[in-house]
């Protein structure tokens, strides 16, 4: 049984299209690849990320808030979102950003650029300061309150029990696209934060769909998702009510090469070879370490002929701006 989502602020273009991807599939000789185009939000260039966010923002205007508060690496496509969601809807942002020295970056580029464009105040955190970043946002939420203002905390990703009914609702979508292309031996995405993955989890156990989910993670291990998609799941089925999903879905950390936001050589080739055979562009933190995750499973013999597989395009294509092409391209 489903419950009823909450509220939400529509901000994204759904459903997005699902293409069937001919040159690619014939290229890498393995199952026919589609891709549900969450490029095509329709946002910003937000990708996925608004889908979590509708929900949020809608919140956040039922509690009066005034400022958003949420965190990510300095190129973050959630933060970004956050950004452009917040200045269309008339809320303040304050971004705590990752950096490898707590410093701002010698050069405003990519998404952090946009995130300044968007008028968000940004403050800058090292690796080590990141990893207390609930009770950061915590304490920032203090500060501004005992200031006057009202704020909201979104978490890193909008992942959450809330922002995960943007994944509910995107699988429910794909659900009513699918019967053109018949049975799919997998929908795969990059996993990170872990909402969008516990959202279609969730949502494959409660309408009881055969469609396999998997998460190709860009850069934590698998024991650490399964925490955080475990730790949303507990908040929802606290929130919403109903018993624990049984999960429809698998994990995968081979792909995550030199760790979140490092790519090899070879992972900027097959990526470029991706947008050369599709004309999409692949951002390397996210999609595009997926689309490499794919690719080595595809040689590797995972899927064949017989099979069909959904690669979820989850945007961002902004960070290909932040990535030096320059010896692949060459």
């Amino acid at each position: 049984m489903m419950t009823s989502p909450p509220p939400k602020v529509r901000l994204a273009t759904l459903p997005t299209p699902l293409e069937r991807l001919d040159r690619l599939s014939a290229a890498w000789g393995g199952p026919a690849i589609w891709v549900k185009r969450d490029d095509l939000t329709g946002f910003g260039l937000s990708g996925n990320k608004v889908r979590k966010l509708e929900y949020h923002l809608a919140a956040a205007q039922a509690a009066g808030a005034d400022t958003l508060i949420t965190t990510g690496a300095a190129q973050s496509n959630h933060c970004r979102a956050t950004a452009l969601a917040a200045a269309r809807v008339g809320f303040r942002t304050l971004l705590v950003l990752r950096t490898p020295d707590g410093r701002a970056p010698a050069r405003l580029e990519g998404n952090h650029l946009l995130d300044r464009l968007a008028g968000a105040e940004v403050r800058f955190v090292t690796p080590e300061e990141y990893a207390a970043r609930d009770q950061a946002l915590a304490a920032i939420a203090d500060e501004l309150t005992a200031d006057g203002r009202t704020p909201w905390v979104i978490p890193e990703g909008a992942s959450d029990a809330l922002g995960m009914w943007g994944f509910v609702a995107a699988m429910s979508e794909l659900h009513a696209q699918v019967d053109e292309i018949g049975p799919i031996s997998a929908v795969w995405h990059a996993a990170s934060s872990g909402g969008t993955t516990a959202g279609l989890g969730w949502a494959a156990d409660r309408l009881e769909l055969d469609i396999p989910v998997t998460g190709s993670s860009i850069g934590d291990s698998v024991p650490d998702l399964r925490r955080r998609i475990e730790r949303i799941w507990a908040e929802a089925v606290v929130t919403y009510g109903g018993s624990w999903p049984v999960p429809h879905m698998e994990l995968i950390d081979y792909h995550v090469g030199r760790g979140y936001g490092l790519t090899t050589e070879e992972e900027l080739e097959i990526q470029a070879e991706a947008t050369q055979l599709t004309g999409l562009i692949f951002d390397p933190t996210y999609t595009g370490k997926a689309i490499v995750g794919l690719r080595r499973e595809i040689g590797a013999g995972r899927y064949g002929r017989d099979d069909t597989v959904v690669f979820w395009h989850s945007g961002g294509g902004f960070a290909v701006f932040s990535h030096d092409f320059g010896t692949v391209l060459d």
